[in-house]
């Protein structure tokens, strides 16, 4: 593969995690209104799961794992590819641009993995949105139907025309009918509902602890490996500290022999200059003006204390 298909692809690679980017953004200012999205557990509905409740969710969740999963096999072709490129070119051209092109595809792999991090935070908070969102309807529905409850035993509105309302507003939000407009066998079929809906709101909560935990148990992974860099790190540098240590004790016994030898050189040069100046201007006055005038006149003396004696 030459050098400028390399660097198309991953340019291209590039715009794709500029791309990812923009749709987790989406994802994460993405709002919900109480009433655009069904109930979830409501009587009369059947849903797998929170994201199978919205479309634009589930299909942007998709899409950006899909576009996430395609980057990464992407990325990991091109950096095993990076050391078979042959441009045809001097090898010293070679080597920097391998270096150049090594360098940006390690930089679009740790932009994709800070853009999975975002991601799963994203999904999170999308989620919690959504669960806020279905909340609030049931309050808004709930206190709709109290607040009709309150008013219908002073209307003067026939009870057929309340008991088609309610049934009209009951069918289209998912509520149960009052007990005393429903017969018996009505009330049971509306007990085992609740009992569905009970457990469907179990199972709920359950599939959101679980992602949840998943999200705790995907941190608590990156922030393990996060660790054990940092520790590898700290022992590289404890080694290098060690090794530095050695080094500057073996300089300063390096010194220390050094110094001895030079302070020794200088002593004997200075010794050389002292017995060399003596030797050319001092020697000769005092041989001739101190030692043979001393000879002389111990000599005389000495003759003289003979003549004496």
């Amino acid at each position: 593969m030459s050098i400028e298909d390399f660097s198309e692809k991953l340019i291209a690679l590039q715009e794709s995690n500029t791309q990812v980017h923009e749709l987790i953004d989406r994802l994460t200012k993405i709002g919900f209104q109480p009433g655009s999205v069904p109930l979830s557990g409501s009587g009369g509905c059947n849903n797998d799961d929170d994201d199978g409740n919205d479309g634009v969710l589930s299909e942007l969740v998709a899409e950006i794992l899909q576009m996430i999963k395609e980057q990464e096999e992407d990325l990991e072709l091109l950096n095993e590819e990076i050391h078979d490129l042959n441009p045809g070119r001097s090898d010293v051209q070679i080597l920097g641009q391998q270096e150049k092109l090594a360098t940006q595809v390690q930089l679009a792999i740790a932009e994709l993995k800070t853009h999975q991090k975002a991601f799963r935070r994203a999904q999170l908070t999308a989620k919690r949105r959504l669960e806020a969102a279905r909340i609030e309807e049931r309050i808004a529905l709930t206190q709709s139907f109290l607040k009709y409850a309150e008013i219908s035993p002073h209307s003067t509105i026939s009870s057929s025309v309340v008991e088609g309302t309610l049934d009209y507003r009951l069918k289209n939000k998912g509520l149960q009918q009052p007990p005393s407009l429903l017969s018996n066998e009505e009330k049971e079929i509306n007990a085992s509902s609740d009992v569905t809906a009970a457990l469907r709101r179990t199972h709920d909560l359950m599939a959101n602890e679980l992602s949840r935990s998943q999200f705790v148990h995907d941190t608590l992974k990156e922030s393990t490996e996060a660790l054990a860099q940092l520790a590898e790190t700290y022992s590289t540098l404890d080694s290098l500290l060690l090794k530095s240590k050695n080094l500057v004790g073996t300089l300063l016994s390096s010194q220390k022999s050094d110094t001895w030898y030079l302070e020794t050189a200088f002593y004997i040069l200075l010794s050389t200059i002292c017995w060399l100046v003596f030797r050319r201007l001092l020697y000769g006055p005092i041989l001739w003006f101190l030692w043979y005038p001393s000879k002389m006149l111990i000599g005389i003396s000495n003759r003289l204390l003979a003549t004496i004696i």
